[in-house]
């Protein structure tokens, strides 16, 4: 299906930030609309590989002089005004904007299915897509992660609802992004403080999800809850998603979900996913899809990279290596609540990430680890300062140090694992390393170690 570029904006464009898992995605829409693209970013990428080998011009670093004179330019939310292709593209009066034009021009173009929240939104756009792939939409999909069955954070597809292509799209509230988006049908699967650099506070963060949701129905669309969602939005539910929201309920017991007499084993682990399934099964129900094949997409669905994803199992060491993204405290209790469930003891290698987090949470990461501190072994690495300065929190640093002694071992390299290793025992036992920075490249690195062991 050809999808003609919007007449309103020129067909060439240049993405700042194409890095990210976000912008490499949008580059790819871009393309799917007929667009001439060329992507940069500071450091190079898995996404950035993607784009490339899929015809996109790119580059790593700033090279100004490359872009087109006739480039419409847009940069991810990382991107700062000091960039030098930003710079460049303004000293020659090029059109030059953030992500959130980009993203309501894109989804204006779509049927707009659009997955916020402040916790699992990866995991559940994934398992939407899974569930419309099943039952024959046939949709294009932009997620916020790697889905290991299709080697990307992207699907393209052709299927259609009301003559427009469908898009299942993750919809971040971090930067205000998700305001931006032409939303058909508003998932939201949760509302809890965090980014605080931007959300001052809950209300201010509620409000803007009800925003979200009412875009919704500007269009005539769905607003679809999970069960762990704040009650504040159900006053925005019409009686019939009403009737399907109060027709879910959750068996944590037979970790499954129910509606409509019917009873749906959920694959996933941990009471997290179970909510999760509760918007999955809330879709389902909206769009009509039958009973077996959404039971087929709540069982089946293996999820998304790096959320409790297995790296590598050493069974003469009886460890199993765990990959998470775990980075929010109530992300890191339900991580860890559910592989206590499993494992006979964890090694919990924690990397806070951002250091205005850190500074507003790190009471509720200490009070996230302490039922751990006896059975289990914590461990911890440097703070990763994202785009946070430390000038600006000066406080960190020492808020940071009770995270350095007992009961945790701070992990200061990859050197320290030779000592971490000498503590094995027979246990079923796993290795977690949760955060959003360099914590996947330590996982990796341990896996490397203990492959010479």
């Amino acid at each position: 299906m050809e999808i003609v570029p919007k007449p309103s904006l020129p067909n060439r464009y240049h993405i700042i930030g194409a890095g990210g898992v976000g912008m490499s995605g949008l580059a790819l829409l871009l393309k799917r609309r007929g667009g001439l693209i060329t992507a940069s970013d500071k450091n190079d990428s898995p996404y950035l590989k993607k784009l490339s080998s899929m015809g996109i011009e790119t580059w790593v670093g700033s090279h100004p002089e490359k872009i087109h004179p006739d480039a419409h330019v847009f940069y991810s939310s990382a991107v700062k005004e000091t960039d030098a292709e930003r710079k460049y593209a303004h000293s020659k009066s090029m059109p030059c904007h953030s992500r959130h034009l980009l993203l309501e021009t894109i989804t204006a173009d779509f049927y707009t299915i659009a997955i916020a929240g402040c916790h699992g939104k990866t995991t559940t756009s994934a398992w939407v897509a899974d569930l419309l792939t099943r039952a024959g939409f046939d949709p294009t999909a932009l997620i916020g992660g790697t889905v290991p069955a299709w080697e990307s954070n992207f699907r393209e597809g052709k299927g259609e609802i009301n003559g427009k292509p469908i898009l299942v799209i993750e919809a971040d509230e971090s930067d205000h992004s998700f305001l931006s988006i032409d939303v058909d049908i508003a998932l939201i699967t949760n509302i809890d403080l965090d980014h605080t650099d931007i959300h001052a506070n809950l209300n201010s963060l509620e409000n803007e999800f009800q925003e979200f949701a009412i875009r919704a129905k500007k269009n005539n669309g769905y607003i679809i809850l999970s069960h762990e969602c704040n009650r504040i939005l159900e006053k925005n539910l019409s009686k019939e998603e009403k009737e399907i929201h109060n027709s879910i309920s959750v068996d944590a017991h037979l970790h499954s979900v129910k509606a409509q007499g019917k009873n749906y084993s959920v694959g996933l682990p941990g009471y997290h996913n179970l909510m999760n399934a509760t918007a999955v099964l809330g879709l389902s129900l909206a769009l009509k899809i039958s009973s077996e094949i959404t039971a087929a997409s709540l069982w089946e669905f293996s999820g998304v990279s790096r959320r409790i994803e297995t790296l590598k199992i050493f069974p003469q060491f009886n460890l199993t290596i765990i990959d998470d993204y775990a980075h929010h405290p109530h992300e890191v209790e339900a991580t860890l609540a559910t592989l206590d469930a499993i494992y006979e003891t964890l090694w919990i290698f924690w990397e806070p990430h951002r250091l205005s987090r850190f500074v507003h949470f790190h009471n509720e990461f200490k009070n996230v680890f302490q039922p751990y501190v006896k059975k289990h072994t914590l461990f911890t690495f440097p703070i990763y300062a994202s785009g946070d300065l430390w000038a600006d929190y000066p406080s960190a640093e020492t808020l940071f140090t009770p995270f350095k002694v007992a009961p945790y071992t701070h992990i200061a390299s990859n050197a320290n694992f030779k000592n971490i290793f000498s503590t094995a025992d027979k246990r079923k036992k796993a290795a977690v390393f949760m955060g959003a920075g360099l914590s996947s490249k330590y996982a990796h690195e341990f896996v490397q170690f203990l492959e010479t062991q």
